[in-house]
C-alpha cells in the first residue's frame, strides 16, 4: 500500500524488537542462494518490489523509489522504477523510471508496482499513479515501455492496491476503490481495458484489498483478496478469498478460502501503516492447473501470524486443510508470503519471519504439491554499511509484499528491508542456484 511520511518512534521500535525476540533457532543458511545484492540505490529509499523472469536470461525488478530520482526532475515522489538483468540476475543495468511524466496532480506519487512477463517475453507493469491504476507494456525486453493507460477509466474515486495477471495478450489488473473492488480486463494486449466490479459477502462494510492473480492453462483467471471488516478501532474479522473468471473476465465467482480471521499484530512502535501485519493471501497455479495459496494469519486477535498453505485440485471448489509452510514451530511473526509454481507439483514459497530475534527472508520448495518440503532456507544475509542489518537479520520488512519468480531452472526473489515502516530501506535480490 501507499506509504506516507510520519515521525519515527525509535525507542518504542527497539522495545518491540525485544518483545519479538525468541531463543536463537538452528537455521539453515541460504547456501543454495547467491549473496543478496541491493537493487536501486544504496542509500535507498526503495520500497515494495515485485519480480519477473522470462526464462531466457531477462529478470525484471519493479518497485517504488522515494526521495527523488537522480536525473529526472519530472518524476514523481515516490516514482515507479525498474531494473533489468540480461544474464539471469548476475549483472544488472542501472535503475530507471518507468514513467517520467506522472499524472498532473499537486503531489504526484507512484507505488504498488507489479511486473509480469508472457510466453513471448513481453513485459507488463501495473501500479498506482496518483488516483489511477495504470498499465504499461514493453515488447523489447524493457528497453522502452508504452505510455501509461488508466485501467480504471470511467470509475470515480481513488484506486488502491494493484494485482496483475497475464497470458498472451490477455491482461487482468485488480484494484479497489474504498469499499468496492474490481478487475479490469484487456484482450488486445493492453490497448484498452474494461473494469468489472467483484462482489463478496459484507463488501459494503469492508475494505477489500488484492494481492495479485494468476491465469491457468485454459485461460481461467484467479485473483486473491482480503476483506477487512472494521468494527470501531478493531480490524476484524478478516476473510481471504479468490475471485474466478472462466470467460475472459466477463463474469466472476467468489471462492472463500477462510473467513473470520483475527486481526494482525499491532506494530505502532514501527510506525506501521494501516493493518500492515494483517492477513493477506497469494496464489499460484502449476502446469497441471493445481491451485496453491499461502496466507499469513494468527490464531488469536493480534497474535503471532503463521503462514498457512493450502491446495485445490478442482479450481478452488474445495481446499486441503491448512498447514504451516515453515518448519520452525516458534511463536515468531511469519508474514508476507510470496509464491510461484512450475511443472506439475512444483511450488515454491518465500516469507519473512523473526525467529532469530530479527526478521529474515526465507524459502522452501516442494515437488509433490506440498506433501513434502525442502528445509527452511534463509535467503537474506548480513551486509556491511546498512544500519538496519545485523548478523541475525534485519530490523523490519520494508513493504507489505515482495516478489518471487521461477524461470524454469532458477528461482529469483526480491524483497524489502529497513529500520521500520518509514525507512529509508532497500530492495534486495537473490537467485536460487
Amino acid at each position: 500500500m501507499a506509504r506516507t511520511f510520519i515521525v519515527s518512534v525509535g525507542i518504542l521500535a527497539l522495545a518491540l524488537v525485544a518483545a519479538f525476540m525468541i531463543p536463537q533457532a538452528a537455521v539453515a543458511r541460504g547456501s543454495s542462494f547467491t549473496t543478496p545484492l541491493f537493487i536501486g540505490y544504496r542509500g535507498g529509499d526503495d520500497w515494495e518490489p515485485d519480480i519477473a523472469s522470462d526464462g531466457k536470461g531477462h529478470v525484471y525488478v519493479a518497485w517504488a523509489h522515494f526521495g527523488g530520482v537522480p536525473g529526472c526532475d519530472t518524476c514523481s515522489n515516490p516514482a515507479a522504477m525498474i531494473q533489468i538483468s540480461e544474464d539471469g540476475g548476475r549483472h544488472w543495468a542501472d535503475p530507471r523510471p518507468l514513467n517520467r511524466n506522472p499524472r498532473p496532480v499537486k503531489a504526484p506519487f507512484q507505488v504498488d508496482l507489479q511486473v509480469k512477463v508472457n510466453e513471448a517475453g513481453s513485459v507488463f507493469v501495473a501500479y498506482l499513479d496518483a488516483k489511477d491504476t495504470v498499465f504499461q507494456r514493453s515488447d523489447n525486453f524493457g528497453a522502452t515501455f508504452t505510455a501509461p493507460i488508466a485501467v480504471n477509466a470511467g470509475l470515480k474515486g481513488e484506486t488502491d492496491k494493484v494485482g496483475l495477471a497475464v497470458q498472451g495478450d490477455d491482461i487482468y489488473v485488480s484494484f479497489d476503490i474504498v469499499h468496492k473492488f474490481y478487475v479490469a480486463s484487456s484482450h488486445d494486449g493492453g490497448l484498452s481495458f474494461v473494469p468489472t466490479q467483484m462482489h463478496a459477502d459484507g463488501e459494503k462494510h469492508a475494505f477489500t484489498l488484492t494481492s495479485g492473480g494468476v491465469v491457468d492453462s485454459d485461460g481461467t483467471v484467479y485473483f486473491t483478496w482480503v476483506s477487512v471488516h472494521e468494527h470501531g478501532k478493531r480490524m476484524t474479522p478478516q476473510d481471504v478469498f479468490l475471485t474466478k473468471s472462466a470467460d475472459g473476465g466477463r463474469t466472476w465467482s467468489t471462492l472463500f478460502v477462510e473467513t473470520g480471521l483475527p486481526e494482525g499484530p499491532n506494530c505502532d512502535a514501527f510506525s506501521c501503516g494501516w493493518d500492515f501485519l494483517g492477513p493477506q493471501m497469494v496464489v499460484a497455479v502449476d502446469a497441471a492447473d493445481r491451485l496453491y495459496v499461502a496466507y499469513n494469519a494468527g490464531v488469536a486477535e493480534q497474535g503471532p501470524p503463521t503462514v498457512w498453505f493450502r491446495t485445490s485440485d478442482d479450481g478452488g471448489a474445495t481446499w486441503s486443510e491448512r498447514v504451516p509452510v515453515h518448519s520452525d514451530g516458534t511463536a515468531s511473526y511469519h508474514v508476507f508470503p510470496a509464491i510461484v509454481a512450475g511443472d506439475d507439483g512444483e511450488v515454491r514459497v518465500s516469507w519473512m519471519d523473526n525467529r532469530t530475534g530479527l526478521f529474515n527472508t526465507w524459502y522452501r520448495s516442494s515437488t509433490d504439491g506440498g506433501a513434502s518440503w525442502s528445509k527452511d532456507l534463509r535467503v537474506s544475509q548480513f551486509a556491511r554499511g546498512f544500519a538496519y542489518k545485523e548478523r541475525s537479520g534485519y530490523t523490519f520488512p520494508y513493504g507489505d509484499y515482495y516478489g518471487i519468480a521461477w524461470d524454469g531452472s532458477h528461482v529469483h526473489i526480491a524483497w524489502g528491508e529497513g529500520p521500520d515502516w518509514i525507512g529509508p530501506g532497500n530492495v534486495w535480490y537473490a537467485m536460487g542456484r
